[in-house]
C-alpha cells in the first residue's frame, strides 16, 4: 500500500476515508462539500504522484467553473470527480487496471473536446508547454486516448464517428484506458439522467431509455472484445458491466411508477460487485443515490410510511456480486418498458 501522507489512515481505503469524514452521506452533502471533495481527490492524486491526472483535474475545474447541471445547483465537474472516486475505489479494491493514472487522466478530460472544443493540439500544449510535462510516450498515450474518446470538437462540431457502434464499441474497446473510462462514464451518465430537472416529461424519459438501450445493445460485445484485447483487465470490464446492468434496471422505477416499492438501501448496496463499490459512501453509491432521486420523484409510492414490502421482487436490482457480468444485458434490455412520446 502506498504512503498516503497525513490524509489517510493506512488501514483505510479511499472510499472508507470518504465515508469516515461524514461529508458524503447523501448527494446533497456532496454538492455542499464539493470543494472538500476536490481537495480529497487532489491529495490522493498527489500521494500517487499522478501529475498528468491532477493537471487535467485542474483543467476541467477551470473550464467548468461556475457551471451546473440542469438542476441549477450540482457543479458540472462533479461528473468527472464522481467517476474518479468510483475508479479509485475499484483500483484499491483490487480490480485489475494496467494504467490507473492514464484512466484517471481520461476520466478528467473526456468531455473537454465535445463541451469546450479543446483539440488534441490544445491538450498537448496545455500539458507540455504550460505544465512542462515531457513530450514522451506517456503524454502521447494521453493525447491518443483523448483523441479517440472525443466524439466532436465543440458542441456544434461535426460527428467524428459514423454511428454509436463505431464510437462506443469499435473505437473505445481497443484502447486499454478508453475501454475502462468509457464504461465508467456510461454508468454515471445513466444514473445522473434520473431526475436532473424538477419536472421531466415523457420525452426526457424516452431519451433516457434510448440511451440505455443503445448502451445495453452493445455492452455484451464490448466487454467480450475488450477482454480479448486486454485480458488482464477482464475482471474490471465484467464488474463494470454488472454495474451498468444494475443502474439500468433501477432506472425503470423512474421511467414508470407502477406502485411497486423499491428495495431498501442495504439491499441496493449488497447488489453491487464484490469489488469497487461496496465501501463507497451512500452519496456516491450508484444505486443508492439514483434510488434517492426516484423516491423524491414518486414520494407517495417510495416514501410512504410503513409500506408493505412483501412481494417486492429484489431480483430486479440485486444479484450476487460474485457473478458480476453474468446474466448480462440481454435480460435487462428485454425488460425495458416502452415509452411513448
Amino acid at each position: 500500500m502506498f504512503e498516503r501522507g497525513g490524509l489517510f489512515r493506512k488501514r483505510d481505503s479511499f472510499a472508507e476515508y470518504l465515508t469516515s469524514t461524514g461529508r458524503y452521506d447523501t448527494e446533497q452533502d456532496i454538492v455542499e462539500n464539493f470543494d472538500s471533495l476536490v481537495l480529497d481527490v487532489r491529495k490522493w492524486l498527489k500521494a500517487k504522484n499522478y501529475g498528468h491526472a491532477e493537471a487535467l483535474l485542474d483543467l476541467v475545474l477551470d473550464k467548468k467553473d461556475g457551471l451546473t447541471r440542469k438542476d441549477g445547483k450540482t457543479p458540472s465537474a462533479l461528473h468527472e470527480v464522481t467517476q474518479a472516486v468510483w475508479f479509485i475505489s475499484c483500483v484499491e479494491d483490487g480490480l485489475p487496471v494496467e494504467d490507473p493514472a492514464g484512466v484517471l487522466s481520461l476520466i478528467f478530460s473526456h468531455d473537454l473536446g465535445e463541451d469546450f472544443g479543446v483539440t488534441t493540439q490544445d491538450l498537448w500544449h496545455y500539458l507540455h508547454v504550460e505544465k512542462a510535462f515531457a513530450d514522451d510516450e506517456q503524454l502521447q498515450e494521453i493525447i491518443d486516448d483523448y483523441d479517440v474518446i472525443s466524439k466532436r470538437w465543440g458542441k456544434g462540431g461535426p460527428e467524428r464517428y459514423a454511428n454509436e457502434y463505431q464510437y462506443f464499441h469499435i473505437a473505445q474497446h481497443q484502447r486499454r484506458n478508453n475501454s475502462i473510462a468509457k464504461l465508467i462514464d456510461r454508468a454515471h451518465n445513466i444514473t445522473t439522467m434520473i431526475g436532473v430537472k424538477d419536472e421531466e416529461g415523457e420525452q426526457e424519459k424516452a431519451v433516457m431509455m434510448k440511451y440505455i438501450a443503445k448502451t445495453l445493445t452493445l455492452l455484451g460485445d464490448y466487454v467480450r472484445d475488450a477482454s480479448q484485447v486486454h485480458p488482464k483487465q477482464a475482471e474490471t470490464y465484467e464488474a463494470l458491466q454488472y454495474v451498468i446492468d444494475r443502474v439500468s434496471q433501477v432506472s425503470r422505477y423512474y421511467v414508470v411508477d407502477t406502485g411497486k416499492v423499491m428495495v431498501e438501501d442495504d439491499e441496493l448496496r449488497s447488489s453491487m460487485p464484490d469489488k469497487g463499490f461496496l465501501k463507497l459512501p451512500n452519496g456516491f453509491h450508484p444505486l443508492i443515490f439514483a434510488a434517492e432521486r426516484i423516491r423524491l420523484t414518486y414520494p407517495e409510492t417510495h416514501l410512504a410510511q410503513k409500506q408493505d414490502l412483501n412481494g417486492v421482487e429484489s431480483s430486479a436490482v440485486s444479484g450476487s456480486g460474485g457473478s458480476a457480468g453474468a446474466g448480462g444485458d440481454q435480460d435487462v434490455a428485454g425488460d425495458i418498458p416502452e415509452v411513448t412520446k
